[in-house]
C-alpha cells in the first residue's frame, strides 16, 4: 500500500510531535480516514522526507510523530522555468499540476495578449489557487522541494527579465526544431502561449531578446497539452526521463 505523504510548512526534526494544520487534518481524517498508527510521509519543500505515524486526533487536528530522516533526492538535473501565459481556470490548473509530475522548478504565471481579462484581488486568489495545487502534485508525485511560483508578470515585463541561454517559445510557425536548439547543461526557459497561443507581435518580441521559436510539429496543440509536450521532450532528452 501507498504510503500517504503530507507537506507542512514549518521546520522538521525527527523525534518531534506534530501537530497538523486543519486542512491537513480533515485531509488525512475524512479523506483518506487513516487509523491510529499509521504510517505516513511528511516533508517541508526544502529537502528529504520524514517517516512518520499518526498518533492522536481530536474534533479538529491530528498529530504525528516524526521518527526518522530520509534523504531521498527527486529533482531533475535539468533546470526548467515554465513561463506560462494564463487561460481558463482548468486549463492553467492542468498546466500547473502536470508541470510540476514532470520536473519544472520555477513556474511563471504570465499575463500574454490573449489570457483572459482578470483583476488584482481574483489574481491573488488564483496564485494562492495555484500554490496548493502545486503542493498537492508534490505530495502525490514524490518531490520533495516545491517549485517556486513567481509572481504574475506582464509579458513585457516578463522579456525584460535575465534569461537563460536556451529560452525558447513555443509558436505554431516556428522554424526550429527542439533537439537542434539546445545547448547541453544549461538550464532551459519556456515560453507557453494561453488559448489560442502567442500573437505574432509577442513570438517577435521574444524572438528579439534571444528566446528561439519551436515548433511542436504540424498539428496545433492546446495549451495545457504544450506545456506538458515540450516539458516532456525537455525531461527526455536532458533530464531524467
Amino acid at each position: 500500500m501507498r504510503i500517504p505523504r503530507l507537506f507542512v510548512d514549518t521546520a522538521l526534526e525527527a523525534g518531534q510531535e506534530l501537530i497538523l494544520s486543519k486542512e491537513n487534518s480533515h485531509y488525512i481524517m475524512h479523506v483518506l480516514r487513516l487509523r491510529i498508527g499509521t504510517q505516513l510521509i511528511i516533508f517541508n519543500g526544502e529537502e528529504g522526507e520524514y517517516l512518520a505515524h499518526l498518533t492522536a486526533w481530536t474534533k479538529k487536528n491530528a498529530q504525528v510523530n516524526i521518527e526518522a530522516y530520509r534523504s531521498i533526492e527527486r529533482e531533475s538535473p535539468l533546470k526548467i522555468t515554465l513561463a506560462q501565459s494564463i487561460s481558463r481556470p482548468e486549463r492553467m490548473d492542468y498546466a500547473i499540476q502536470k508541470s510540476v509530475e514532470l520536473g519544472v522548478q520555477r513556474i511563471v504565471p504570465i499575463l500574454s495578449e490573449r489570457s483572459p481579462p482578470i483583476d488584482d484581488e481574483r489574481l491573488l486568489k488564483r496564485e494562492d489557487h495555484w500554490q496548493r495545487i502545486m503542493i498537492s502534485a508534490c505530495e502525490q508525485c514524490g518531490r520533495n522541494r516545491l517549485p517556486e511560483l513567481q509572481s504574475t508578470l506582464s509579458m513585457a515585463d516578463w522579456l525584460q527579465q535575465p534569461q537563460t541561454n536556451n529560452c525558447l517559445v513555443l509558436s505554431p510557425t516556428g522554424t526550429n526544431r527542439l533537439k537542434d536548439s539546445i545547448e547541453a547543461n544549461k538550464a532551459i526557459t519556456i515560453l507557453v502561449g494561453a488559448e489560442g497561443g502567442l500573437t505574432d507581435k509577442e513570438v517577435n518580441a521574444a524572438i528579439q531578446v534571444g528566446y528561439t521559436d519551436i515548433s511542436l510539429g504540424p498539428r496545433i496543440l492546446r495549451t495545457e497539452t504544450a506545456a506538458v509536450a515540450i516539458l516532456t521532450m525537455c525531461q527526455g532528452l536532458w533530464g531524467d526521463l
